[in-house]
């Protein structure tokens, strides 16, 4: 992720809008008579009060209007983000109007700009702060490292108005949580012929290098000692081999670990089971639950949270070839069950089995595992909301409303009673697929038999929401990392407090 907008916390004076190119306002409906309050010149608040009366959807959500005033002897540019009405003015909101305010001002050139809105005015609201500090970053986030004819954008700097307690603070978070989630994007939207497990292992370790986390790394012939057989027939069929990664952060003493699990499947082309040749190019995101694991991991450890978390990246290549898994096949797992392989397109859950199992054995408390799993996720929930099966509702909870505060939704599914009907196996005991009816939840519940008996587990399926057909808000055409902010929040509620 570029980094090449610098970000700044000011109080409210007229002064500071004297020099600015430009001025974006996030404004909810009910925040229009409060512009004063932001030291927004006269003549400027005029023009915002005319806007509004002349067009009552200024304030919309995911509305931006563009103005361009006289002042003196130049142009000042005026960008009016709608954040909703009423209840609709949250931080997720705001992150949104952030995101599409940003993108109007490196689309014009601006390389001196203003930020601002009366909503973030209140002392008490930093969350409201360090969202839209996360919008302007994410907003103006781009993958264009393989065009020939890019433009590097000019430095943008830009100065937030705002009346909040710890302001740096909130800030600095954001920042932390912007860059961790570019670097997510980063890893999900490169190729195939790129990223391979290799390859993420190795980032892994530049990652723990430069953040101190300890690095593990185990390749073929270690996985197969530990009989992690689950993992290596999926990465059977490729030249590149597979790896699992173990990150740890320790930074809460001798407290319980939680352990995240990433499914990284740097390229899914169905195995022998091989997929329609429309739109297999996206699985080059396949890997996008382990670039969620690997960007909480980095934000964690750079907010130095009070709390111990193992990351786990499942890196495998799931490719068609002599050597490959076959259909029919039966497998052993690391915890010593049998899977009767009759899809090799459920590859994901087979990676994730030998990982929360392992997640077990290195001390995890919790496991929590998140994968692009399956698209059945996408009928039953679209687009924007992911889904949760877990074994524990407590945990199912906290997850979602970590999620909800960090502006990505979640539902849990029912980790349905007869399960394990369905995915029994007349061969093993178990197959990896129960087919298509209640996909999301079986493909679940086959990942929690390999947990370890008695720890709360929940899983993550982000197979609808981990790609944006389209930009909008702080989304950005392309590989979003979402899950990122949820498992860095939800981290961040498990600290132990002195």
């Amino acid at each position: 992720m570029e980094e090449f907008i610098s970000l700044g916390s000011v109080a409210p004076k007229a002064s500071l809008y004297e020099g600015a190119e430009a001025v974006a306002l996030l404004l909810c409906r009910e925040c229009v008579p409060e512009l004063a309050g932001t030291g927004l010149p006269k003549d400027l608040q005029a023009a915002v009060l005319y806007a509004v009366d002349k067009d009552v959807t200024v304030t919309d959500k995911g509305k931006v209007t563009e103005l361009v005033l006289p002042r003196g002897d130049r142009f000042v540019r005026l960008v009016l983000a709608g954040a909703g009405k009423g209840r609709e003015c949250t931080p997720t909101n705001l992150r949104r109007a952030a995101g599409n305010a940003v993108r109007v001002l490196v689309r014009h050139g601006v390389t001196n700009a203003i930020v601002a809105g009366p909503v973030l005015l209140h002392p008490a609201r930093n969350h409201y702060l360090k969202a839209v500090v996360e919008g302007l970053l994410l907003g103006s986030y781009r993958f264009d490292k393989y065009k020939s004819d890019k433009k590097t954008p000019n430095p943008l700097s830009i100065s937030i108005v705002n009346g909040v307690d710890g302001a740096l603070g909130a800030l600095s978070q954001g920042m932390i949580t912007a860059y961790a989630i570019g670097h997510a994007r980063d890893l999900a939207n490169e190729p195939g012929n790129v990223i391979n497990p290799e390859v993420l292992a190795e980032e892994a370790e530049e990652v723990a290098e430069k953040y101190g986390l300890d690095v593990e790394v185990l390749t073929e012939r270690e996985m197969a000692q530990k009989g992690m057989n689950a993992i290596l027939a999926v990465g059977a069929g490729s030249i590149h081999p597979p790896r699992l990664v173990t990150l740890t952060y320790r930074g809460a003493g001798d407290a319980p670990f939680l352990a995240f699990v990433g499914k990284g499947i740097t390229f899914d082309s169905g195995g022998i089971s091989l997929k329609p040749g429309v739109g297999m190019g996206e699985m080059k995101d396949d890997m996008s639950g382990a670039a969620a694991v690997l960007g909480a991991m980095q934000a964690i450890a750079s907010l130095q949270m009070k709390v111990n978390v193992l990351g786990i990246l499942a890196c495998a290549e799931n490719m068609p070839s002599g050597s490959a898994q076959r259909p029919g096949d039966i497998v052993t797992a690391a915890n010593g069950k049998t899977i009767e392989v009759v899809n090799t397109d459920a590859e994901g859950r087979m990676v994730l089995a030998d990982a929360v199992w392992y997640a077990g054995e290195k001390g995890a408390t919790e496991v929590v595992d998140i994968a692009t799993l399956t698209g059945a996720v996408i009928i039953a929930l679209g687009e924007d909301i992911s889904g949760i099966v877990a074994n524990d509702d407590n945990l199912a909870m906290a997850v979602k409303l970590a999620g909800h505060r960090a502006g990505e939704e979640w539902w849990q599914l029912p980790l349905l009673e007869n399960a394990d009907e369905l995915l029994a196996s007349s061969c093993a005991d178990y197959k990896n697929s129960a087919g298509r009816p209640a996909g999301t939840i079986t493909g679940g519940a086959f990942i929690g038999h390999f947990v370890k008996p008695g720890l709360p587990w929940a899983h993550l399926d982000i197979g609808g929401t981990s790609t944006a057909k389209k930009t909008h808000g702080h989304l950005v055409e392309g590989c979003t990392a979402f899950g990122t902010a949820t498992l860095i929040e939800y981290a961040k509620s498990r600290q132990v407090l002195p």
